[in-house]
């Protein structure tokens, strides 16, 4: 191990430290007192940042529990899952697991589920784009066929399935919403999509067939499966409308043959 990375990772240490703990006397020239109160400065633009950058991914999460709690929170986060990385665009993906299992939280059941909800979204934010649909491709195809090709979704889309009303709970903590801001807590259970349209992540409740389709989709089968499973759970599931919704919406962005690279 090179000299600057052991440099790098005690000086990474010194900054976890709590409190007033003096760091290792190596590390520092000048009086301990001096070096720990600057210690500290940094430290608290380090914890300073990553609490920006999880208000910034769990802007409901943050709503619901309250900015001075939120940020204690976000504190005690950073101590168990130090960043694993420089862009803290990717920081913060284990606060569901954090918060289901943080004392301070118990009385929210419904919190780990929506944090998963904003963690995706926010994935889904920073997804790569992909051209839409070209139905072109689907020229030297012949329709008898079509049943054997494999859908594909869009980067950043995601399904999740929870007992608490996860679509009520994002759109009324919309900052554009006007509505009556009430949930019912036991309207659930929910089944969404986790999407992004254009520019801005979208969470939509799904009817039970087309989650079936959807999930089937992300499973890898094929689209005369995919339907066929949307179709076992609603008889009057309309697997042509289906599909021309989905790739309307930019969720279905492809058609490809098994085994092919989507």
């Amino acid at each position: 191990m090179s000299a600057l990375l052991e440099l790098q990772r005690a000086f990474g240490a010194a900054l976890a430290q709590r409190g007033e703990a003096a760091p290792p006397a190596s590390l520092f020239r000048g009086a301990t007192s001096a070096t720990v109160a600057r210690l500290a400065v940094y430290r608290g633009n380090v914890y300073g940042n990553r609490a920006k950058a999880l208000a910034a991914a769990y802007p409901i999460v943050r709503k619901i529990v309250g900015g001075d709690f939120f940020d204690a929170l976000a504190r005690e986060y950073a101590r168990a899952y130090p960043a694993a990385s420089g862009d803290l665009s990717e920081y913060g993906e284990r606060l569901a697991e954090f918060v289901a299992a943080f004392p301070h939280t118990q009385d929210l059941p419904y919190l780990p589920d929506v944090a998963h909800m904003e963690w995706l979204a926010h994935r889904a934010y920073y997804a790569a784009d992909r051209p839409a649909f070209d139905p072109t491709r689907l020229a030297g195809v012949p329709p008898a066929r079509h049943a054997e090709l494999r859908p594909v979704l869009a980067p950043g889309c995601a399904l999740l399935e929870s007992e608490w009303p996860l679509a009520r709970i994002w759109t009324v903590h919309q900052d554009d919403f006007a509505g009556e801001i009430d949930v019912d807590l036991d309207a659930g259970p929910d089944r969404v999509l986790i999407h992004r349209p254009r520019w801005r992540a979208q969470v939509l409740a799904l009817a039970p067939a087309d989650y079936g389709l959807l999930a089937s989709a992300f499973a890898g089968a094929t689209l005369g499966c995919a339907l066929a499973v949307a179709s076992e759970g609603d008889p009057a599931f309309d697997p042509a409308a289906a599909l021309a919704r989905w790739v309307e919406a930019g969720v279905i962005v492809d058609l490809v043959e098994p085994g092919e690279d989507p």
